[in-house]
């Protein structure tokens, strides 16, 4: 494939965007997870997030992870843990891919998107980044989920639209907070007369 290529020339940025018909994702080549000089690193579309035990992305800074696969649980999590100096992450989850449960926790990490779709069957999200200045949480899972987000002493911003039983847990565990811009979709049923 291209991509081993690629990375064998000590790229800086590499950006990837595999589409196919019928739909069968793709598994990016394992050198790509031990790229030494990668900063930038963008995936998008059916590819399967397939991350080896040897990964290690020592200078990825930025990484965008927009509607791609996860080969299990613990894909983005191994990853993550993998790029000690991340400081810029987005997860744009795909609505038919399966993780139940999603963890960041990245203590470089100065900016977070997380973009979860309505109906995407997910029990909760794990964040703990002491370093995050800019957070954005898109939630419009209709589904009630957990949301424990503990350690942003240094949150400057944050921008949550979240559904309505989301977010009590949420305000109150990101009081460091100094800029805060709330939208909270409210279905007729939860509506107070």
């Amino acid at each position: 494939m291209w991509v081993v290529i690629a990375v064998s020339h000590c790229l800086r940025e590499l950006e990837v965007i595999y589409s196919s018909y019928p739909e069968k994702p793709n598994i990016l080549p394992s050198n790509l997870y031990t790229c030494k000089s990668l900063v930038i690193l963008e995936l998008c579309g059916e590819i399967r997030l397939d991350v080896p035990r040897m990964a290690f992305l020592p200078s990825l800074k930025t990484l965008q992870l927009h509607s791609v696969r996860y080969l299990n649980e613990d894909s983005l999590h191994r990853l993550l843990s993998n790029c000690p100096v991340l400081e810029d992450l987005l997860v744009d989850l795909l609505l038919s891919d399966s993780m139940e449960k999603l963890t960041v926790v990245v203590p470089s990490l100065q900016i977070l998107s997380l973009f979860i779709p309505h109906s995407y069957e997910i029990d909760g999200i794990v964040i703990e980044t002491p370093s995050l200045k800019y957070f954005k949480l898109i939630d419009h899972n209709s589904k009630s989920h957990y949301c424990l987000v503990k350690n942003m002493p240094n949150l400057i911003e944050a921008d949550i639209d979240v559904e309505l039983h989301s977010i009590k847990s949420l305000i109150g565990s990101i009081t460091s907070v100094k800029r805060l811009s709330i939208c909270s979709q409210v279905s007729f049923s939860q509506l107070i007369v």
